[in-house]
């Protein structure tokens, strides 16, 4: 069930709430900080990190809640990570952070490695509990929740052959890094079935507007002129003025090298 707390905030607020997705290689980090040092109004917003004092309490305030789902029992299931432990209760407490954040100026909330791409990883990646029918009501919740959360996603993507490219030459440490070419398409495949699958579930709900790039065809300042002059993170009108509508036809957009 949605907070109804959360839902009007939604309704009402000023400012918008987008998360860059995309695959390994694909541009992100560059196309957020191109974004972020384009207008002091575009933010990179936190994760959930236990090294910072103040998202200790929320941890702990929510970590209860979702005992019974990490103690339920599922036959040949390995047991939760650390890392995905975090990402649950990010993604059980992160909207009401997020939106609290949205209600003081006009501003762009911007996410890496936010909510899509957790959801992805989880349903990917994650223990064979979570595919339980069990869990089901757990990822609805979860779904509707972020379908209301957020107001946009920019998905990123290029071939496989470029992505593989990208993930070996830089020095960044990823899980196919020096792999065959035939591991990390795999790998690759995975992931990308996973965005499409959470996204589609996503739209189901109403939302989130989609800007969808191809990061092989065009550069980064491109990619930037065309969501910044499309009207979408326009500081030029409020941010949620009626140009941005949950139930938006998503936009394909062809753009390309990072």
């Amino acid at each position: 069930m949605i907070d109804v707390l959360n839902n009007n905030a939604i309704k009402q607020r000023r400012s918008l709430i987008v998360e860059l997705v995309g695959l390994a290689g694909a541009g992100k980090t560059t196309l957020a900080r191109a974004l972020a040092q384009h207008d002091e109004t575009i933010l990179l917003a936190d994760d959930l990190g236990l090294r910072k004092r103040g998202h200790i309490p929320i941890f702990v305030r929510h970590v209860p809640s979702l005992l019974p789902l990490f103690l339920r029992r599922c036959r040949s299931s390995r047991w939760f990570t650390w890392d995905e432990i975090k990402t649950m209760v990010y993604l059980k407490a992160w909207p009401r952070v997020l939106t609290q954040q949205a209600w003081k100026n006009d501003i762009v909330i911007l996410l890496d490695h936010g909510p899509v791409f957790k959801l992805a990883t989880l349903l990917a990646f994650g223990p064979d509990k979570l595919r339980c029918e069990d869990c089901e009501k757990w990822w609805n919740s979860m779904i509707k929740q972020w379908a209301y959360t957020l107001d946009m996603v920019i998905w990123l993507d290029a071939p496989d052959t470029l992505l593989v490219e990208r993930i070996n030459r830089r020095s960044k440490r990823h899980v196919v890094k020096g792999r065959s070419d035939q591991e990390a398409y795999k790998f690759l495949a995975r992931y990308r079935a996973s965005y499409e699958e959470i996204m589609a579930k996503l739209r189901v709900e109403g939302g989130p507007r989609l800007l969808q790039f191809n990061t092989s065809q065009t550069s980064v300042k491109q990619i930037v002129d065309e969501v910044l002059l499309s009207g979408p993170l326009s500081t030029s009108h409020p941010r949620l003025s009626a140009k941005i509508k949950r139930c938006e036809v998503s936009k394909t957009v062809a753009v390309g090298p990072l």
